[in-house]
């Protein structure tokens, strides 16, 4: 830039900014979203294998064994997707020497669909290990620390038998949530379809990052702090609940008192174990922060995870604290798989930077 000042022209050299739209700008922001997706898809593997190698290394010294005909279902669950996931490939494959006239709009719908298989199989390894896992820990004779939970409530000024209490008299509003606490299987097909049809990939990624975090995490915690729940503790009439499903927060008792006596025990009919922290209240969170900013997806989302946390105090058999450590958990996986992405992503694309300018330095 030149500016003339009583007839003096003085020449001033100004950085010019890198125009958002410019191809080179498109290339970095291309070159860190791929490497962020790689570093998610490596951090969610190296979970997988961590789980996987806990429970193999476990299991031999537990109590705990597995009904063989549970492995044998879950292989012919799994191989509809697999031969699905095939086709899908096949698919593509012929469509590259087809040319037609919506050749790629197949291509690209075909390439999103195996996306979404891949994390629905993914989800899937996680919730196995993550139920085995919690199943091994449950097996001790640490003693239960609700008594603590319960003054935790009681210090927060919650009293849960007269929350319970208020729900149950008003049965619409009971039968909501529960219709909400468990859409929770539902919202595990629906919310990575989603991501995967509106060609969010890292979403997708991200999302399995922070559910297998979130699981690893809740199960440490449960190791620590052993708890039976809220039913277990207060002993609650069967009219305060007379509202709610049958079995409502006692499900899982029989079991985890089983489970305690450390005799030998066969998993027959798998059920949720964990009371502290409530995994239920961590998915609600890491749900909405999956949708969030999509139009018309996410306000039915934050309002149908709100319920589901409402309901996971009676349905659940959880303590208030139960849910605000899940909370906790969901909020301190986010974080950190935004931080290991963020950090890995801006040290590679830096460093591809530097080349690229040394390159042209020296030409």
């Amino acid at each position: 830039m030149q500016v003339s000042h009583h007839g003096c022209d003085v020449t001033v050299d100004l950085p010019h900014a890198r125009p958002t739209g410019s191809s080179e700008y498109k290339s970095t922001q291309g070159r860190a979203a791929s490497f962020r997706g790689r570093q998610l898809t490596a951090f969610v593997m190296t979970l997988l294998a961590g789980l996987a190698a806990a429970v193999l290394i476990w299991y031999p010294f537990s109590t705990v064994s597995v009904e063989p005909v549970l492995w044998l279902r879950t292989a012919i669950s799994a191989m509809p997707m697999v031969l699905l996931w095939v086709a899908l490939g096949a698919m593509r494959y012929q469509l590259r020497k087809t040319p037609f006239r919506y050749r790629d709009m197949l291509s690209d719908v075909a390439s999103r669909l195996q996306s979404l298989i891949v994390m629905l199989s993914v989800i899937t390894l996680f919730s196995i290990e993550l139920l085995l896992l919690s199943y091994l820990a449950t097996a001790t004779s640490r003693p239960l620390m609700d008594v603590y939970l319960a003054a935790g409530d009681a210090a927060l000024g919650f009293d849960w038998v007269a929350y319970v209490g208020r729900l149950n008299e008003h049965p619409w509003i009971a039968l909501v949530l529960s219709c909400a606490y468990f859409s929770l299987k539902i919202q595990f097909l629906l919310l990575p379809a989603i991501l995967a049809l509106t060609a969010r990939p890292g979403r997708l990624k991200e999302f399995a990052a922070h559910f297998g975090l979130a699981g690893c995490l809740t199960c440490l915690i449960m190791i620590a702090v052993p708890a039976a729940g809220t039913f277990d503790f207060y002993h609650p009439s069967p009219e305060l609940l007379s509202s709610f499903g049958p079995g409502a927060s006692a499900r899982h008792l029989e079991q985890l008192h089983a489970l305690r006596m450390l005799k030998p025990f066969l998993i027959q009919n798998p059920d949720g174990l964990v009371t502290f922290p409530s995994f239920h209240s961590a998915l609600a969170a890491i749900f909405v922060y999956s949708v969030r900013g999509i139009r018309y997806v996410a306000p039915p989302v934050y309002l149908l995870n709100a319920m589901l946390i409402l309901a996971a105090l009676p349905e659940g058999g959880h303590y208030l604290v139960d849910i605000l450590a899940g909370f906790a958990v969901a909020a301190v996986s986010i974080q950190t798989v935004h931080l290991i992405a963020k950090r890995k992503t801006l040290q590679q694309t830096g460093y591809e930077d530097a080349q690229s300018s040394g390159a042209e330095t020296r030409a």
